[in-house]
């Protein structure tokens, strides 16, 4: 009898939080991603006082040549300041498979940026993403990224049911 009050607990907590997709937008690059290209959204939070997951989104093709990926992401915390991160994201497993949801020859990441936040006022965001990768004994950087077709940006409410 416990067992099952406590399946069922362990159930009804698990499904009583869901994520709404409140932002969701992608751009499309042109054959491949420079690295001084950046890559920019636009979102309006109209409820501060909510908590938000928010995600960067990839989608790649077998030109893709690495195992993971380094971005540079500043989302802007003030009129006058940004949180800047520095992340790295692996791509591929030890043998090369890409890794995500696969339609056809595309691979679609969504990838964690900041999960249960909560954005200090309402009014409009702005995230800005760039790639960071380098290949070994290069320290300049990689020119031009390519295999990265879209680069986008989700923000997602977290409601209570």
């Amino acid at each position: 009898m416990y067992n099952r009050l406590f399946i069922i607990a362990v159930i009804l907590i698990c499904f009583s939080c869901k994520e709404e997709v409140f932002f969701n937008q992608y751009n499309a690059l042109p054959m491949e991603w420079h690295k001084d290209s950046v890559v920019k959204f636009n979102f309006q939070i109209k409820n501060s006082s909510l908590r938000y997951n928010t995600y960067i989104n990839l989608r790649i093709d077998e030109e893709y040549l690495f195992n993971n990926i380094f971005l540079i992401v500043a989302l802007d915390n003030s009129r006058d300041s940004a949180i800047i991160d520095t992340l790295e994201y692996q791509m591929a497993t030890n043998r090369g498979d890409l890794i995500g949801r696969k339609f056809i020859n595309i691979v679609e990441n969504k990838l964690a940026h900041k999960e249960s936040i909560s954005f200090y006022e309402d009014r409009e965001y702005e995230i800005s993403i760039r790639h960071a990768m380098r290949s070994i004994n290069r320290p300049e950087g990689v020119e031009s990224l390519k295999g990265i077709l879209d680069v986008g940006y989700s923000v997602e409410e977290i409601k209570n049911k």
